[in-house]
């Protein structure tokens, strides 16, 4: 490390003393000055050119030669195996594929090339848990078993067709939970493959923000039956005056349909999930609607 040093392997102190290299007016002299040139250094350890990397606790000992800890920087300019720009943390963000969607419309589009869905079809909302497991909930509580069998299970809130029985959307949570909450992305991931002339949903859709949004940004009628909250027995909100006054019953009946997509997903497809995890359940439940959704289109072709 020092010119004109005969010794090999000398240890040089860290401080002025009997053992350190000193000028003339006493002070230490900076021995790296001139070793190293002003360059960027790149290398996340300390290393010998051309040899493997010093790790931390592994520097030299006695009688080893020190110079296996420094090195000269040859050209200016980076490595590319360096940690500040390795490859796979610089290259850009991975765009989330929307699977579920594009198969989704794929559906519809032969649907719709088939001629199964009308010109103005009308959809239907409605929400139903899954179980997480192959034991019935009349079994859980007639066997009257701890708490957590049945604290909470998957909930899925889907839109459907009432003529063809097609699901348009599939919104995956856990219940239970409040219905009025998922009406707007239920119903916007719906108006992506079908522009439902009437939205029918029973009274846990009931609120005036949800008919405000059918009516004002999706451009379909809303028939959700009324419910009256606490003491109130006149609907206080514009819509939902108009709903009570012009409620259809027979238009409403045909929200049962979706009542029938359930018993039909369930007796075909069973009601209990095999996975385990949260989001491998939430890709089960997707799944089964693309395959609820391609046995009828298998059926009708």
């Amino acid at each position: 490390m020092v010119y004109g040093n005969k010794k090999k392997n000398d240890q040089i102190a860290g401080s002025p003393g009997q053992n350190s290299f000193t000028d003339s007016r006493g002070f230490p002299t900076s021995l790296l000055a001139s070793i190293f040139t002003k360059a960027f250094h790149t290398t996340p350890v300390v290393h010998h050119l051309g040899t493997s990397t010093v790790f931390k606790n592994r520097l030299s000992w006695y009688h080893t030669d020190a110079r296996g800890l420094l090195g000269f920087t040859q050209r200016l300019g980076i490595e590319g195996h360096t940690a500040l720009f390795n490859p796979l943390l610089c290259r850009k963000a991975v765009v989330k594929k929307r699977a579920f969607e594009k198969l989704l419309a794929a559906i519809f589009e032969q649907g719709w090339a088939i001629g199964i869905l009308n010109k103005h079809p009308e959809g239907a909302i409605d929400s139903t848990g899954l179980e997480t497991h192959h034991i019935s909930c009349h079994f859980v509580k007639c066997t009257k078993r701890p708490s957590y069998f049945r604290r909470t299970w998957p909930k899925i809130t889907v839109v459907c067709d009432t003529q063809t029985h097609l699901i348009a959307s599939c919104i995956v949570t856990r219940g239970p939970s409040y219905d009025f909450g998922l009406f707007e992305e239920a119903v916007g991931e719906a108006y992506k493959q079908v522009r439902f002339k009437r939205m029918l949903a029973d009274g846990g859709y009931d609120s005036e923000a949800n008919h405000r949004i059918a009516r004002e940004i999706f451009g379909m009628e809303t028939m959700i039956k009324l419910n009256l909250r606490g003491f109130d027995r006149q609907p206080k909100g514009k819509h939902r005056r108009e709903t009570k006054e012009k409620f259809d019953k027979k238009i409403y009946n045909s929200r049962w349909q979706i009542e029938s997509v359930f018993s039909r997903h369930k007796r075909l497809l069973g009601s209990a999930l095999r996975n385990r995890t949260e989001i491998s359940r939430e890709r089960e439940c997707l799944l089964r609607i693309l395959t609820h959704n391609l046995m009828i289109i298998r059926r009708a072709a």
